[in-house]
């Protein structure tokens, strides 16, 4: 019975990210605010890690990053890398804020934003190299994706919020 909910808990959260994944590369490009694409799969692995501590959270964020790396990284391992670092973060910082308090998440969100952005920065450069200069990505791409994330997270923490409180992740068995 145990693993039957790790299973379906980890089939739902694979669900809710291809769905976001999918919106993120097709949806979202309609809605651009300043050349900015918001990184929704971050958004999520982080309220999910915020919600569920270091454990899951990592398993969360190396799903999530794996996901997309497979959908849109330039190689295997760079989302992965960064998405399972920032959930990490996310729910090292949850056990010392509410959670049921959203202003927590978004300012973790805020945060973590950054440090997954410079990590993929970061492991672009070491490959490939940048063409962008480390401030000006600072200035024009991660602080406005951390608004963008800190806004979104307004929408997203409090629906998963809520189905965490009602078990949504956890259907029954009988």
């Amino acid at each position: 019975m145990e693993h039957k909910f790790h299973i379906t808990l980890y089939l739902i959260v694979v669900f809710i990210m291809v769905i976001m994944l999918v919106i993120q590369g097709s949806l979202l490009t309609f809605f651009l605010i300043g050349g900015i694409i918001p990184d929704l799969l971050l958004i999520i692995v982080v309220c999910l890690a915020f919600l569920w501590g270091e454990k899951r959270g990592m398993i969360v964020g190396l799903i999530g990053g794996l996901l997309q790396d497979v959908f849109f990284g330039p190689a295997i391992g760079f989302f992965l890398l960064a998405k399972m670092v920032s959930a990490l973060l996310a729910a090292m910082v949850s056990r010392e804020i509410y959670r049921d308090q959203i202003i927590g998440p978004m300012l973790t969100v805020f945060f973590v934003t950054f440090v997954h952005e410079f990590i993929v920065f970061f492991l672009v450069g070491f490959f490939w190299g940048n063409e962008i200069n480390f401030y000006f990505a600072l200035e024009n791409m991660f602080l406005p994706r951390a608004i963008y994330h800190f806004v979104l997270t307004m929408l997203f923490y409090p629906l998963l919020y809520r189905a965490e409180q009602r078990k949504f992740f956890y259907p029954s068995f009988k």
